[in-house]
């Protein structure tokens, strides 16, 4: 195969395995956390075989029920986007993913464990550091939250297939929000099955899982060899443990060793039946879950035996619908993630002979950001999202204050200029409302807000970059023309009720956010650095920005000022 027909090859896998994965997903969604009366309800009273609009009830048991449409996706899909969008051309953004993503997310939030809530809330408090994200019970953080938002990672790998740095970013990603090694080697046991599969075009059947445990046994020193890791991290969890963090991980290997000739065995029952009826197919499935011990409340949702049991159905099937159909029809199991994970891994074969899902949420968003992540594995620069400067950014306080206005503008914060879905109702409660909102980057929304629209404040403001002025210049002449009155909000438009808000030509967007500034203010910076205790999130964030975007003697003059005032400190005391 040609370097070209690669290339050509793996953005077609990438975008299958990004479109099948929120397919797959879309579906579980509707037969997650509820019995066969509950599932009649939902559908009512008609078979599950594709994604349809259906109700549900959000804002917990005393929430309010909304209208979902068809290929509506959960979490699952929300926080994979989350992670994509932090993925740059420089590498995964740790910080905007932590500081800005996570913090965000809960207002926009259909599903959620409860280790991804607790961690969110807790990284929007003051001081919280992504390798310090120590909320209670972060240590017993061990569900599949993580593995199941991972695979942008994958799809923008060089090598996918070996253990390079992208699981490394698996592993930061997943140590943000989880504790427990079950949680962690899960989410890198799918990494290195998606990996092989993206490289091969085939899912690795049970006689290669061997060897994907075997990456995943090595990849435990990439902890120990990562600064903030090594020093923060793992001695925290060892402290908070009282045992070995590198035990803990290999004990959780052996957990998967023990199941695989069982599981293996499954597996080639299962694949032996493929022409069988879904209903004759699904009593076959029975076995794997019984095996992993999927219905039991224990383990459900485990971040071992969901990451096992999708890629079990992943080995035995080649038709993504069909898994995903197995896996969401098996009630009582977490059926969003398995077939989410699945269906990335099987999106991403050669063998895949279903055409590309209908149904699906959001699908050019989805197209754009897979090619996007694909022209990054390739080497290519290409334009990623833009985040607000974390010197000036504060998490929103509550879910309610995520969004907000800006001169009158719906927004959410840090990320995105909002338009309410026309033809959709917008219930509320108490304080609350929930609408459905459309983001000016592709992704929609059911947000959580104010039924009166607080401005959000200054450094929160949603920010639209391009690299240089000959491409502003370019998107400004190809946008319609308008008037200068239309480049504003309209009086509609500036009163604080989302519901009733409409908003102005597009035509704004790019004159009135600035364009990156190629050098920063050192004093300012120093200022920001001293108010943050010089603590070494401050610190890192401050030398990584200046070396972005400022010139060598900007760097040069912070460090030496940072050396004088730590001194001056320590001398202090």
């Amino acid at each position: 195969m040609t370097p070209a027909t690669y290339e050509s090859t793996r953005v077609r896998r990438t975008v299958n395995s990004m479109l099948w994965a929120a397919w797959a997903d879309a579906l579980g969604f509707i037969t997650e956390l509820t019995d066969d009366v509950g599932l009649r309800r939902r559908l009512s009273g008609k078979p599950l075989v594709e994604p349809v609009e259906w109700k549900r009830r959000v804002g917990g048991r005393f929430g309010v029920e909304v209208a979902l449409p068809a290929g509506c996706y959960s979490d699952d899909t929300q926080l994979r986007l989350a992670t994509s969008r932090s993925i740059q051309n420089r590498g995964f953004d740790i910080e905007a993913f932590t500081q800005v993503e996570m913090t965000v997310w809960p207002s926009y939030a259909l599903g959620g464990g409860r280790a991804s809530k607790a961690a969110a809330v807790n990284l929007a408090r003051p001081g919280v550091p992504w390798f310090g994200n120590f909320y209670d019970g972060w240590e017993n953080s061990g569900g599949n939250g993580v593995a199941m938002r991972i695979q942008p990672h994958i799809w923008a790998a060089p090598q996918p297939a070996i253990l390079g740095p992208h699981i490394l970013d698996v592993l930061i990603n997943a140590i943000a929000t989880h504790g427990h090694p079950r949680a962690l080697v899960g989410a890198v046991l799918h990494a290195v099955a998606l990996g092989v599969t993206l490289h091969e075009g085939h899912v690795p059947g049970p006689e290669r899982w061997p060897e994907l445990l075997h990456m995943c046994e090595q990849s435990v020193k990439l902890v120990d060899d990562h600064s903030q890791l090594s020093t923060v991290w793992r001695p925290q969890w060892e402290r908070t443990v009282g045992s070995s963090f590198s035990e803990a991980w290999h004990q959780t290997i052996r957990e998967c060793r023990v199941v695989l000739p069982e599981l293996s065995h499954a597996v080639v029952q299962l694949k032996s039946k493929i022409d069988l009826p879904l209903k004759d197919q699904a009593q076959l499935y029975d076995t794997i879950t019984e095996i992993l011990k999927l219905r039991d409340p224990s383990h459900r949702g485990s971040g071992i035996t969901t990451v096992l049991a999708a890629m079990a159905i992943a080995a035995a099937f080649p038709d993504p619908a069909r898994a995903a159909l197995l896996s969401a029809n098996a009630l009582g199991t977490d059926t969003d993630t398995i077939a989410t994970m699945a269906g990335a891994l099987i999106g991403a074969t050669d063998a895949v002979e279903a055409p590309d899902p209908e149904h699906v949420l959001d699908s050019s968003y989805l197209i754009a950001e897979a090619r996007k992540l694909a022209e990054i594995a390739s080497g290519k620069t290409t334009k990623t999202f833009s985040y607000p400067d974390l010197l000036h950014w504060s998490p929103p306080r509550t879910q309610l204050d995520a969004v907000g206005t800006v001169e009158g503008r719906p927004a959410l914060a840090g990320l995105s200029w909002l338009e309410p879905l026309e033809g959709t109702d917008s219930p509320e409660k108490k304080d609350a409302v929930w609408s459905w909102v459309h983001s000016d980057f592709g992704a929609s929304f059911l947000a959580k807000h104010r039924p009166r629209l607080r401005e959000l404040p200054t450094g929160n403001r949603p920010v639209r970059r391009v690299r240089n002025l000959s491409e502003a210049q370019s998107e400004i002449e190809q946008l319609p023309l308008a008037s200068s009155e239309e480049t504003r909000p309209t009086e509609v438009s500036r009163s604080p009720n989302l519901k009733r808000s409409t908003i102005a030509a597009g035509r704004a967007d790019i004159r009135d956010d600035k364009l990156p500034s190629e050098s920063v203010d050192v004093d300012q910076m120093l200022k920001w650095v001293a108010h943050e205790n010089f603590s070494d999130r401050a610190v890192g964030y401050a030398v990584k920005r200046i070396a972005a975007l400022g010139t060598v003697e900007q760097l040069t003059a912070f460090t030496s000022t940072l050396r004088y005032a730590l001194r001056s400190r320590r001398h202090r005391s």
